[in-house]
């Protein structure tokens, strides 16, 4: 008995320490950013455990790196707070705000209105709280369709079906939003950390150089090859940059 319940002791004890940790380095982190020391914050942020980061946490980095000067880093870690949190009105308007210093101002390609309307539905939740709300819309028409199918009442079942009626439409267009999601990210997107960057015609350093990039430019990642990548800006134009650059936008 005294074998089995002493690995969950040292297993919640481990837990509970790596807890206290986590939370003693933010608070820490929280202190040195108030008294203007964005350095040791920036340290003390970078070396909680992955598995404990947060939208929050991944927005002060954004403001240190911010701070330091760092732009192309701070872009980075705002970029993770927003897939974190789209809604977060914080993130977005010290997105705004960075934007202003970076060099490189990329038009996007206009797009056709009917993908604009989706990409502003698709922004209201990440994938995960998509996919949550899938599953809740899912068992809820499972719910309706097993209690309309037993129900003995001819009323009861009439709202019942006119309940299914709405919903249904929803859980479609839940499935369809999932799946545009799914295509419109298929490609990683990434931000460049050097100060500039020249974007070759080809996956070579002696290729032709085709336009030069700034620190802090977001683009998307559509094709890679032994140490390079092709990417793609807002305005359509494409090139090959090498994979130090950059860092990939993931949580």
């Amino acid at each position: 008995m005294i074998n089995k319940i002493l690995p969950l002791l040292i297993f919640s004890c481990s837990c509970l320490f790596a807890l206290n940790s986590s939370d003693s380095l933010f608070q820490k982190s929280n202190d040195f950013y108030k008294n203007g020391q964005f350095k040791k914050a920036l340290d003390c942020y970078l070396n909680i455990p992955k598995e404990d980061l947060s939208g929050v946490i991944y927005y002060n980095i954004g403001n240190c790196y911010f701070k330091l000067k760092e732009f192309g880093y701070s872009r980075l870690y705002y970029e993770k707070a927003k897939l974190y949190d789209p809604l977060d009105k914080d993130v977005s308007h010290n997105l705004e705000i960075l934007k202003t210093k970076l060099i490189d101002e990329i038009s996007p390609v206009p797009e056709f209105f009917l993908i604009r309307f989706l990409n502003s539905i698709n922004s209201i939740f990440n994938d995960t709280q998509w996919a949550y709300l899938f599953i809740v819309v899912f068992y809820f028409n499972i719910i309706l369709f097993v209690v309309f199918l037993f129900s003995q009442s001819v009323d009861t079942k009439i709202n019942f079906l006119r309940t299914l009626f709405v919903s249904t439409p929803v859980l479609l267009i839940v499935c369809f939003l999932m799946l545009y999601s799914n295509y419109l990210y298929k490609f990683e997107s990434a931000v460049l950390i050097d100060s500039n960057a020249y974007v070759k015609t080809a996956p070579s350093i002696s290729a032709s150089d085709y336009f030069i990039i700034h620190e802090g430019l977001k683009f998307q990642i559509i094709d890679q090859v032994d140490g390079w990548s092709r990417i793609k800006l807002k305005d359509g134009k494409d090139g090959w940059l090498e994979d130090t650059s950059f860092l990939k936008i993931s949580l």
